[in-house]
């Protein structure tokens, strides 16, 4: 049993070691102007290796999220329209208030500090964002295009996404970009998510 448990705590700390070495890394490739020519092969393969454990580690929290961020992994997936029948997102302050004013389909965009750890609409906002929320035959659908930009704000190509934001600690940021390559090189694949619900009856 001690033994078990000595290696249990050795695997965790190795689990966290090569995390934090990691992040270390992909904070330093962020810092690349984003084109193909910068980044070698091996550098492709560690972008890679990062993208699905991020997907990994963040299924537990986030696990819409992971799932329409893993689908990318399959060339199956690629140029397709892929349906979620699920009403997570009703939960949604921001959700509800659009709902509620609907008029015409409406483009979803959170503030950055609803992204943060631990915030109610966190969940929502990383699985939905940039998403299009449109009622159609008493269903809810918001059209999600998952696909990556080349910078992570196309007004500043310095700025980096918040992948992870607890507060009282450094955020882990990333150049969005980094994802791009990998489409552009063809190891993940763009497609659009719909998620979709019954309206709900006020």
């Amino acid at each position: 049993m001690i033994k078990l448990a000595k290696r249990t705590f050795l695997a965790v700390l190795l689990l966290l070691a090569l995390s934090f070495a990691g992040l270390q890394r992909l904070d330093h490739l962020s810092a690349r102007p984003v084109e193909l020519s910068e980044f070698s092969w091996f550098n492709k393969v560690e972008i890679y290796t990062a993208y699905v454990l991020m997907n990994v580690l963040g299924a537990p929290l986030y696990p819409e999220a992971a799932k329409e961020a893993s689908l990318m992994l399959w060339p199956s997936s690629e140029g397709k329209e892929v349906t979620f029948e699920d009403n997570f997102f009703l939960e949604s302050k921001f959700i509800q208030n659009k709902l509620d004013n609907y008029s015409e389909p409406v483009r979803l965009a959170w503030l950055p500090n609803d992204y943060l750890l631990g915030n109610s609409e966190a969940r929502i906002a990383l699985t939905l964002n940039t998403g299009f929320l449109s009622i159609e035959d008493d269903k809810v659908k918001v059209s999600v295009p998952s696909t990556w930009p080349k910078h992570s704000d196309y007004r500043d190509h310095s700025w980096t996404t918040p992948l992870v934001s607890i507060r009282g600690l450094p955020e882990i940021r990333v150049q969005e970009g980094l994802f791009w390559i990998l489409e552009q090189e063809g190891w993940i694949y763009p497609y659009t998510a719909v998620w979709e619900a019954d309206l709900p009856v006020n």
